[in-house]
């Protein structure tokens, strides 16, 4: 299928789209897709499209010339790419989107029903085990830290400084029992590789997701891709609540804390059960490997791609009966 998109090719669900033999074409924000008899769907920037109505207006025409649904994932909800707030009203007397999907279903509050929810996955490409085994992430004497946080962490993201704030506070607290702790600021300029990154998951018995850059200024309820990253690394994770981790994960494979407090505790209850937290990352990864990869991720977009065609090709030969 041929792929119509604003965005670069690398991409993480671009990419996997093109692994899955798309014809991947990147185009301008206002330009329209060329004429071709070969089926497409156009996959959008709504946040930046609706800022020029018109060429918006034209490219949907474009499209429902072409039976090619305009399919948006929003991965920001509900910040949602701090959109102006009288965009916000062009958004809501806009035409409805073809397929609206959202890593949380918060989104809805801005674009409405129908929503599906389509949430983060693994580049597991790139973020797998890398030559270990789940077995050798059980030796204890492999683990150089107790905790570690991998993320974006420079105070000149207003948006993270929440998450700079807990962490620092959480690093006094882990100091006066003596357990290990160290945080890696993957802010632009950071030297940390990517081969590096895994080594940081696999060294560490337990690897923390604190926040997210859409928690402002909602918390959001969406998986933040680091979770499944860290699982396809064969990684112990310890998430901050998620209200879409049960829609996501089985409860038995899932790790949370609420507060600070709780976090502490949690830390120190999985340190001195490193078994049963093994225990856990294992299921993880198996449920990440098995349903959450973006080359799922791409057949399962293709899958309902192929469903609203179907849909609306039903619509027309109705209308001509």
């Amino acid at each position: 299928m041929r792929v119509v998109t604003v965005f670069e090719e690398h991409h993480p669900l671009l990419r996997a789209l093109a692994g899955a033999g798309c014809r991947i074409e990147c185009i301008g924000m206002a330009a329209v897709p060329s004429p071709s008899r070969v089926p497409y769907f156009y996959f959008g920037d709504i946040f930046e499209q609706i800022k020029t109505p018109l060429a918006f207006a034209h490219l949907r025409s474009t499209l429902d010339r072409d039976g090619a649904p305009y399919v948006v994932w929003n991965r920001d909800a509900p910040w949602n790419c701090a959109i102006k707030p009288w965009r916000k009203l062009l958004v809501r007397l806009a035409r409805r989107l073809d397929l609206h999907l959202a890593h949380s279903l918060q989104s809805a509050s801005l674009f409405g029903e129908p929503v599906i929810y389509f949430p983060n996955a693994a580049e597991s490409g790139r973020y797998n085990l890398r030559g270990r085994t789940l077995d050798s992430l059980r030796d204890e004497s492999g683990y150089k830290f107790d905790v570690s946080f991998v993320g974006t962490l420079s105070p000149d993201f207003k948006r993270v400084r929440a998450r700079v704030q807990f962490l620092n506070e959480l690093g006094h607290r882990l100091k006066q029992s003596d357990i290990t702790y160290r945080v890696f600021d993957t802010s632009m300029g950071s030297p940390l590789s990517l081969a590096e990154q895994v080594d940081i998951i696999q060294a560490s018995r337990i690897n923390l997701s604190v926040g997210a850059v859409c928690d402002t200024p909602t918390e959001s309820w969406g998986m933040p891709e680091r979770c499944f990253g860290i699982a396809s690394c064969g990684g112990f994770l310890l998430c901050d609540e998620r209200k879409h981790a049960a829609d996501t994960f089985p409860q038995e494979a899932w790790a949370e804390f609420d507060g600070l407090d709780e976090c502490v505790a949690r830390i120190k209850f999985f340190l001195a059960n490193f078994s049963h937290s093994r225990d856990k990352a294992e299921m993880l990864y198996r449920e990440v490997m098995a349903g959450h990869t973006y080359a799922i991720r791409a057949q399962q977009l293709l899958t309902l791609v192929r469903e609203w065609q179907d849909g609306k090709a039903m619509l027309s030969a109705n209308a001509a009966a």
